[in-house]
């Protein structure tokens, strides 16, 4: 019964105060001191966590975010993130939002792509040069195209550009590899001519090999040569093409019975 005195007192003192006329109030909460600033920017694919989610305040309590943490924000620049700050003591403390920006960068694909083997002249580009892949869906378009023929010669650069398929959110993307391109050997058709009598002198019904590309040929021996009898005597040809830079000398051998 002693310990309802001073509350019933203090419950009088009120009431005479409210007949009296006079207003009484309770104390006023306090705002508190949320420090959030603009994160830096990140790259599209990174997703949010607590380098960009990381508000502080003067008092304890608990942080809720949106969009919340593993979130993965399109590209775009000044995109909004808040916060709702909830104090422990409610009481004596308000709630408090805060807003800050944070730019997204478009991710720039990954193009895997690797130096061909060497090829021959003559070989046309295909897929098996062109061949590059990204970590992403998106077209890719080659220079040189495929089925282009290339001159022989050392490190010669192919170019792909990749255009990705979500073009919000990935920015163009190049490539450059390096292929070894080698001269061709020219293939020579000749056959063992038919057998002759001595007395018959070399011609072109003997000395007749053909290429497979434009050129010259010099005999060994030499077109009206007289041969002695004999079986399986040597003749030997060498091709010279007339297109240097991207064919080799060649030669070859027949045999003739005489």
């Amino acid at each position: 019964m002693k310990q309802l005195l001073p509350s019933l007192k203090l419950t009088a003192l009120l009431l005479l105060l409210a007949l009296a006329g006079l207003t009484v109030t309770t104390q006023a909460k306090t705002t508190p001191v949320v420090t959030w600033t603009n994160p830096a920017d990140i790259v599209y694919n990174t997703l949010l966590s607590g380098t960009q989610l990381n508000a502080t305040a003067n008092v304890a309590g608990t942080f809720y975010y949106n969009p919340a943490i593993d979130s993965l924000l399109n590209a775009g620049a000044n995109q909004e993130l808040h916060s709702w700050f909830i104090p422990t003591d409610t009481v004596a403390y308000d709630s408090v939002k805060t807003t800050v920006f944070i730019n997204v960068l478009k991710a720039t694909p990954v193009i895997t792509w690797s130096n061909p083997a060497d090829i021959v002249y003559r070989t046309l580009l295909s897929a098996i040069q062109l061949n590059a892949t990204a970590d992403v869906a998106g077209n890719f378009v080659y220079t040189p195209a495929v089925g282009t023929k290339l001159n022989a010669g050392p490190t010669q650069e192919l170019q792909v550009t990749f255009t990705p398929a979500d073009a919000n959110n990935y920015n163009l993307a190049n490539k450059s590899v390096f292929i070894t391109v080698h001269k061709a050997t020219p293939s020579i058709t000749w056959n063992n001519p038919a057998a002759i009598n001595y007395g018959t002198l070399l011609t072109a019904t003997q000395l007749n090999a053909t290429a497979d590309t434009e050129g010259s040929f010099v005999y060994t021996p030499a077109a009206n040569t007289l041969l002695k009898p004999g079986y399986n005597q040597h003749l030997w040809v060498d091709f010279t093409p007339t297109d240097t830079a991207n064919f080799i000398t060649n030669n070859e051998t027949v045999l003739l019975t005489v």
